[in-house]
């Protein structure tokens, strides 16, 4: 918990149990062929060519959406909104751990696409699962699980403090207009990498030695001074509202393969720090932000590529949902002792975060 060079990175060695999780996929897998042929059918929107070409680069074959693309502009499906998804991952989760929703002492959920601005995300999820107790809710990405981690630390050291749940979400294939993925090359590439879900843990202190314990817990940030590498346009008080302009998700390509695989390295950083001795983890979790991080991650961190644990493939990056997602189809491999280490990253503003596991 000390400054590292220009950056601030909040370091946390303390250890807690986990007791349960759940994950929530909107609708079948849905390949790319068959999006891109909806765009084609639907909306005279041919790119298939380009799309598959894409979706070979990134890695990424299938995909889960809330919407269904019969409109240009639509919600999600009945049961498949943001706070839906939540509450379906959050009880798969306390189902799991033997919690009932108000053994909770407090439910923090992360971000990027809530049913609405106001009131928060978590407000509707802790209706939904019949939770009265207090909760918060962090509007970030791919690194919201590293933040929700160093909070829900603290409390779990705090006396008689209960269980703690943790929820990260996303729903963002909303925002994607069809006609702009012929537009704007980089609208092709959301709509090819990106998939909605949620993902949620309940964690627990240090009852037992017989409970899976996450620790070393870490979150940083190494963006100061750059703009961000993603973001989404319009919305927010800095901008005067504008009729009928519609939310759109932006990806500063050049600047996030310039800057973001630095956020590897100081992860890397982070964990040598907290005393982690890569050699005898297990597996390594990466920001999930294509089908191919194995490969392109091995040299890197120097382990073999089968330790690199990867659902990309098959889910596309879920943002703030997708590093929980990764642990909880992992988790179904692993046997007793065996180690998790998780590396995070986001681009927004250029993040690092992550955490160690080890199964029970």
């Amino acid at each position: 918990m000390r400054a590292e060079r220009a950056y601030r990175s909040w370091r946390d060695t303390r250890s807690v149990s986990l007791l349960g999780m759940g994950t929530a996929l909107p609708g079948e897998p849905v390949s790319t062929a068959q999006l891109l042929e909806r765009l084609h059918t639907r909306f005279e929107v041919d790119v298939r060519r380009q799309g598959l070409v894409l979706a070979a680069r990134l890695g990424i074959h299938t995909r889960h959406i809330c919407r269904d693309l019969a409109l240009r502009h639509e919600g999600p499906r009945a049961g498949d909104s943001n706070s839906e998804l939540a509450a379906r991952a959050l009880q798969a989760a306390l189902d799991e751990s033997g919690v009932r929703p108000n053994d909770l002492s407090y439910l923090i959920a992360h971000t990027t696409t809530p049913g609405r601005l106001l009131p928060a995300n978590i407000a509707q999820v802790a209706d939904l699962i019949g939770y009265g107790g207090p909760f918060a809710e962090l509007r970030q990405a791919c690194t919201g699980f590293a933040n929700a981690l160093v909070f829900a630390m603290g409390l779990l050291h705090t006396p008689d403090c209960g269980p703690v749940a943790i929820v990260g979400s996303e729903t963002g294939s909303v925002f994607f207009d069809p006609p702009r993925a012929a537009q704007n090359s980089g609208q092709l590439i959301n709509l090819i990498q990106m998939g909605d879900g949620a993902a949620a843990c309940v964690l627990a202190s240090r009852g037992t030695t017989s409970a899976a314990r996450v620790s070393h817990v870490f979150h940083g940030y190494a963006g100061r001074g750059l703009a961000p590498g993603f973001s989404l346009t319009t919305g927010g008080s800095d901008f005067a509202p504008t009729p009928g302009a519609i939310p759109e998700f932006v990806h500063d390509y050049s600047s996030v393969a310039e800057h973001g695989v630095g956020l590897f390295a100081e992860g890397l950083a982070a964990v040598q720090q907290l005393g982690i001795d890569r050699s005898v983890v297990d597996y390594f979790i990466p920001h999930q932000a294509n089908g191919h991080m194995a490969s392109l991650l091995a040299a890197r961190i120097e382990v073999d590529e089968t330790r690199i644990f990867v659902n990309a493939d098959r889910i596309g990056n879920t943002g703030s949902a997708a590093v929980w997602l990764a642990l909880a189809e992992l988790r179904t491999r692993l046997h007793v002792g065996d180690s998790v280490c998780v590396l995070g990253a986001e681009a927004t503003k250029y993040l690092f975060g992550g955490f160690h596991y080890v199964h029970a």
